[in-house]
Parts: C-alpha cells; sequence; structure tokens
C-alpha cells in the first residue's frame, strides 16, 4: 500500500537557516515560517505567502465557502 502524503501548507519552525524567495528576509533557525511542502519551500512569516495560509484556516475554522479554494 503506497502512503501519500499531505501537501497542505502550514506553519512550523524553521531548523535551518535560509532566505525568503518572497521578501529576501533571512530566516534563522527557530524562526516561525510557512511551509510549502509541495515545492518544499519555506517563507517567512511576514511574507504574503504565509497571510495565504493564515487565510486557509481562518476559513476552514469557521466554515466558510471558500475554506478549500
Amino acid at each position: 500500500m503506497r502512503r501519500t502524503r499531505n501537501l497542505d501548507p502550514y506553519f512550523t519552525t524553521a531548523r535551518f537557516d535560509s532566505k525568503c524567495p518572497e521578501t529576501g528576509k533571512d530566516i534563522k533557525r527557530g524562526d516561525r515560517i510557512a511551509y510549502f511542502p509541495a515545492t518544499r519551500t519555506a517563507y517567512s512569516e511576514d511574507s504574503k505567502a504565509a497571510d495565504q495560509i493564515r487565510t486557509m484556516q481562518f476559513s476552514a475554522a469557521y466554515g466558510m465557502a471558500d475554506a478549500n479554494y
């Protein structure tokens, strides 16, 4: 049986130092980041990508029609 991975983006803690591809800010180990597993990309918490995750979580929490858009 093949395992399927959940590819939904989520917030997590950075395990490595890196740089946000959107804002260009440095991401230090231990910072809160927005992680997109489908593309294996980490964004800083101030990026528009992180704002997109917050919007999706809000929509899902309140059962809005566009929660999985």
